[in-house]
């Protein structure tokens, strides 16, 4: 096992190596959310107003998948101005206040805001709001000092608060909820102080919980290979079957699966699968991937702790 423990830090020496980066190149945890309105909002208007929100998030360098992050990018939409246009055709015509919000919502605190005016036309009041949330994002001037602001914040709360978090995930993992421990460790970036520990302490949840995971995709890939077999679903059994860890419990019913598939459709996972479990670098960074993909699942199935924002305001 020595070749791959090498192996492993080498990997894992790649993956951190660009972890040491200003606050601008750093993926920042947050959910978005949007506050409750001045007045309702029609659903795919509200959708595309949700979408924009996440663009720019994305943009600034926040990573918007953790649903379950302490840390928001809201916004609230206020209508300055409302007019019925002449035609034809008759159009609407909307000029909007859109606030956008940087904070911490666990401990009630406003990092960072911003101000914009945007203006939408359309052929009836749902197509105007969606011309009008879709120019957000062109504000990049007004919208750039509060990302930068509020990421700032952000990665100061890391910095200092992440070995309580690295206790309390080791606290989950003491009672075997390993997938809550990675969750909490997920959550911590890269490239603040503790990224590299929380790296490392992920991996370790991930091999202990490994089993369970393994038992997950077998009984899911089985499940897709009975309703189906199929060339085009032995390709997506065959994706399933490799996130599988070589040192899983299940892994043999794994190959047993893919020899299966072979004999009856010539896909040739069986030598994929054994090809991956020579390539131990390649390994761990699958392994690197599943662990932030658990943690991810985890905390996206929890409750919001909290869905009131008025605080904010």
């Amino acid at each position: 096992m020595k070749i791959w423990k090498i192996a492993a830090l080498a990997a894992l020496a790649a993956t951190l190596g660009g972890q040491r980066l200003a606050a601008q190149e750093c993926e920042i945890p947050v959910s978005v959310m949007i506050m409750e309105q001045s007045e309702p909002i029609p659903q795919a208007a509200a959708e595309v107003f949700s979408n924009s929100l996440t663009r720019i998030a994305v943009n600034g360098g926040m990573n918007a998948e953790l649903n379950f992050s302490q840390f928001i990018f809201s916004a609230r939409m206020d209508v300055l101005d409302k007019a019925v246009l002449p035609g034809p055709p008759t159009q609407v015509m909307y000029n909007l206040g859109v606030t956008f919000y940087i904070a911490d919502v666990y401990n009630k605190k406003k990092f960072s805001s911003a101000y914009i005016e945007v203006k939408g036309v359309g052929q009836n009041e749902t197509k105007a709001l969606i011309n009008a949330f879709r120019q957000m994002g062109n504000q990049k001037a007004k919208l750039g000092q509060m990302l930068k602001d509020g990421k700032a914040k952000i990665l100061d709360y890391y910095n200092t608060q992440y070995p309580n978090i690295l206790k309390e995930a080791e606290r989950a993992a003491s009672l075997q909820n390993y997938e809550q421990a990675i969750a909490l460790t997920v959550t911590i970036p890269a490239c603040t102080r503790g990224g590299d520990q929380a790296v490392a302490a992920g991996l370790k949840y991930y091999n202990k919980a490994r089993n369970r995971y393994c038992r997950q995709l077998l009984t899911q890939a089985q499940t897709l290979w009975a309703g189906n077999q199929t060339q085009e679903v032995a390709g997506e059994v065959a994706e399933i079957l490799l996130q599988i860890d070589p040192e899983a419990d299940c892994y043999s019913e794994a190959l047993a699966l893919a020899k299966e598939i072979k004999t009856q459709v010539r896909k040739d996972i069986d030598f994929e699968m054994r090809e991956k479990y020579k390539d131990a670098i390649k390994l761990e960074e699958q392994r690197i991937a599943a662990t932030r993909a658990i943690g991810v699942a985890y905390g996206n199935g929890q409750k919001a702790q909290t869905t009131n924002l008025m605080w904010l305001r």
